[in-house]
């Protein structure tokens, strides 16, 4: 994964940041998508931000919620 800022937009439909979503995980607990999208909104709107394969935008983002949700959780084990 490429190195980006806390204040990366990973949910454009409601603004959600990398550093919000980082957050629910390590301090608020979330451990899958849908406790990620009831902490802080992202997924909850049109669900382009999920996953690569959730994308239906041109051009495609560049980071998905499953992405660091897989990342984070894997550093816990």
């Amino acid at each position: 994964m490429a190195s980006f800022d806390y204040e990366h937009i990973v949910c454009e439909c409601n603004k959600v940041s990398l550093g919000e979503i980082i957050y629910a995980i390590q301090e608020q607990g979330a451990k899958n998508l849908n406790e990620i999208s009831k902490l802080t909104d992202a997924t909850s709107s049109c669900g382009r931000c999920k996953s690569l394969q959730d994308d239906f935008g041109d051009p495609k983002l560049k980071l998905y919620v499953d992405e660091i949700l897989k990342k984070f959780v894997e550093l816990d084990k």
